[in-house]
């Protein structure tokens, strides 16, 4: 990465993160993702010790335990993760870039020193319980409902495709309690800890992608919840979950640029030391043309998502360009993968080579937070919206 675009976007301070967050997950997570995988999860001691070590908050405020960097630090983090294991970053991300950022936006004192102070730790985690089974794509007609009783609110239904919900400590729930389906306002974000009455969570389930990072159902059956345990305000909890989204796109960048970064890194290496007819299998064109589209496919998502990063940081409206990063960097990571599983050949399609699960990877990024087929309808209805402003 030395000497690159995307380079030239960080201060010296982010650089020097940058290395120390490559070394600490080459010198610790590496070595034990074939562990996380057959265990469905990441080890409560790793998340402790990168809470130790200042990763974990290392954009949230000093006085809850974070370290009070830029935003551009988390998506350091989230990029240098995904390179090594995805399905600890997909982890991370729901503790730190969701649930975390929820609760430094618009959490109580009370709730920030709850939920927020441990997740920065790493003691705890945490899920965000927004799709369900009749239509993950469709986030405004939730079938999970919520009604005020005295004090309390009752909330009914489920959700499914639950990320870290068998490790989770708290749930935040999104539940519609006015208004009507497809519409925004009506929304409302509640905390409910695990052992809340009413609560459970289904078996974690057996994934094609992201296999050390948990996957369940969750189910609420007359669920009561304090009016303290609210998130922000009643009926708004759609609009935070609505200008979250660009956010998470955005990430999706770092995660999928992370993912492409291994599998050129893999692609060099072994197409340096491997021999084919008496020659390294560099030196053949073809290999070559698919290292420099790799290449050239990581070093456009890396550029751009970097740019986006700070857009967001000064505040800016990148609804569009969110889901182009989106679009376009889980395509280089699933064409990255592809090609690195190529080089290897059969070698390639063995567990015990890092390839395969780096291609289980990449698909999922062009289906979680959005698919592909939703950042295209995106793309096109901003761009349509944009010419029209323009005329």
């Amino acid at each position: 990465m030395n000497g690159s675009v995307a380079q030239s976007l960080l201060t010296e301070e982010e650089r020097e993160f940058q290395a120390v967050v490559r070394q600490f997950m080459d010198t610790h997570v590496r070595p034990i993702v074939p562990e996380m995988e057959r265990a469905g999860r990441p080890p409560a001691e790793l998340l402790k010790l990168m809470g130790d070590q200042g990763l974990l908050g290392c954009f949230a405020p000093e006085e809850y335990g974070g370290g009070g960097g830029s935003l551009m630090s988390r998506a350091i983090v989230a990029e240098q993760t995904a390179r090594v294991d995805a399905g600890l970053d997909a982890t991370l991300f729901v503790n730190m870039s969701l649930i975390a950022r929820h609760l430094i936006q618009r959490g109580t004192e009370e709730q920030k020193r709850r939920y927020l102070v441990p997740l920065i730790a790493g003691t705890s985690s945490a899920s965000i319980c927004l799709t369900e089974a009749h239509g993950g794509s469709d986030a405004l007609s939730p079938r999970t409902t919520a009604r005020l009783d005295g004090d309390e609110w009752v909330v009914n239904g489920s959700k499914t495709f639950i990320t870290n919900a068998p490790i989770a400590d708290v749930f935040l729930v999104f539940a519609r309690t006015s208004g009507e389906n497809r519409r925004a306002r009506g929304g409302t974000a509640f905390l409910v800890e695990k052992d809340t009455p009413g609560l459970s969570v289904g078996r974690p389930f057996d994934k094609l992608s992201l296999r050390s990072s948990p996957t369940a159902e969750v189910f609420l059956e007359d669920v009561r919840v304090p009016a303290g345990q609210v998130l922000g305000e009643v009926d708004m909890g759609f609009y935070y979950m609505l200008e979250g989204l660009d956010l998470e796109r955005v990430f999706e960048g770092a995660s999928n640029t992370g993912i492409a970064q291994a599998c050129l890194e893999l692609a060099v290496e072994y197409s340096s030391q491997r021999e084919v007819f008496g020659q390294a299998l560099s030196s053949y064109q073809l290999t070559q043309d698919k290292i420099a589209r790799m290449a050239t496919g990581v070093e456009t998502s890396r550029v751009m998502f970097y740019h986006l990063i700070r857009e967001l940081e000064r505040g800016e409206e990148v609804t569009r360009s969110a889901a182009i990063i989106k679009l376009h960097s889980s395509l280089v990571a699933v064409e990255a993968s592809r090609e690195v599983v190529q080089i290897l050949g059969g070698y390639g399609l063995m567990e015990e080579y890092p390839a395969a699960r780096l291609y289980r990877d990449a698909k999922h990024h062009e289906i979680g937070a959005g698919t592909s087929e939703i950042m295209k309808t995106i793309i096109a209805r901003e761009t349509y919206k944009a010419a029209g402003a323009g005329r």
